[in-house]
């Protein structure tokens, strides 16, 4: 993933001058061309989150088109309140991209893990939160929204699915109809987990702030379809249960979702990122099972 933002921020200071490259001391080497090609629009702020993205929305509101790329649970955690206020109200257009949500830095402890940074970005009036789950999938949110006005939130994760999906702004995709009556709607890379319950229905979801009318309706008609007094609503995602993907189906059908994701606690312990899944329940195993509970 973060190879792609590479190639997407050297193509973007290439085709718009009002473009900036803001890194709070991360991707030194991936980003070395795209300082080289426009030094003037490339700015190391180091590690000083709250100060990056005001000078963010400074230049937001002179104009430019920033491009801010830290660690998730420091941006979002330390500098709330700046993207609130600096981005949320004064409706900036500033890109977030983040790496290291959930505990993608899993044997760096829970000071760097971020279980709640899309239910923080969702609280923010007028900012789009999105979770590509392959580089494809970035390049073609990223392209569809860049300079349409709003601030954005983009989480990357070291992981990606296997799956060739063709994503739009606050569409789903319906990867397979249900066969029992459950409906399972899943995010970034845990979509090849889920596919492995033959029966269930797929719902690939990659804008979390918002889902288009169109795709209500077209849902809505699947579920009323088939099913209709069996049918069951799921989400799976690789964040808190609270405030990200299922609170956000649960919130447009108004119906109950039983959701997989993370319990509101810390992961205290120090592992490889697969050991991290196992004892949140979130490895493949378990949700295969909660998919049935």
């Amino acid at each position: 993933m973060r190879a792609e933002l590479a190639k997407l921020c050297l193509e973007t200071v290439k085709t718009d001058r009002k473009s900036i490259v803001m890194v709070g001391d991360i991707s030194h080497f991936l980003l070395r061309e795209t300082e080289q090609v426009a030094p003037n629009r490339f700015y190391n702020i180091g590690i000083c989150e709250q100060t990056i993205i005001g000078i963010a929305s400074g230049m937001a509101i002179e104009g430019m088109r920033p491009i801010v790329h830290t660690i998730a649970p420091f941006l979002v955690e330390r500098a709330y309140e700046q993207i609130k206020v600096d981005l949320g109200y004064q409706h900036t257009e500033v890109t977030i991209v983040t790496v290291g949500g959930t505990y993608d830095y899993s044997d760096l402890g829970c000071t760097h893990h971020s279980y709640n940074d899309i239910a923080l970005m969702r609280l923010i009036p007028n900012m789009e939160v999105y979770e590509p789950g392959t580089p494809k999938e970035f390049r073609d949110l990223f392209t569809q929204t860049w300079g349409n006005g709003n601030p954005k939130y983009f989480r990357l994760s070291a992981h990606i699915h296997n799956q060739d999906i063709n994503v739009q702004t606050k569409e789903v995709n319906v990867i397979r109809e249900s066969i029992d009556g459950r409906w399972v709607f899943v995010t970034g890379h845990l979509l090849d987990d889920v596919l492995d319950d033959p029966m269930c229905g797929v719902i690939y979801v990659s804008t979390l702030h918002d889902i288009s009318k169109s795709s209500v309706e077209n849902l809505s008609g699947l579920f009323n379809k088939s099913f209709s007094n069996q049918t069951k609503l799921y989400s799976v995602e690789n964040h808190f249960k609270i405030g990200g993907l299922g609170d956000l189906v649960s919130d447009i059908f108004n119906l109950p979702v039983k959701r997989i994701g993370l319990d509101r606690k810390f992961l205290t312990n120090y592992g490889s990122y697969d050991d991290l899944r196992k004892e949140s329940n979130m490895d493949r195993e378990s949700i295969l099972r909660q998919l049935y509970e």
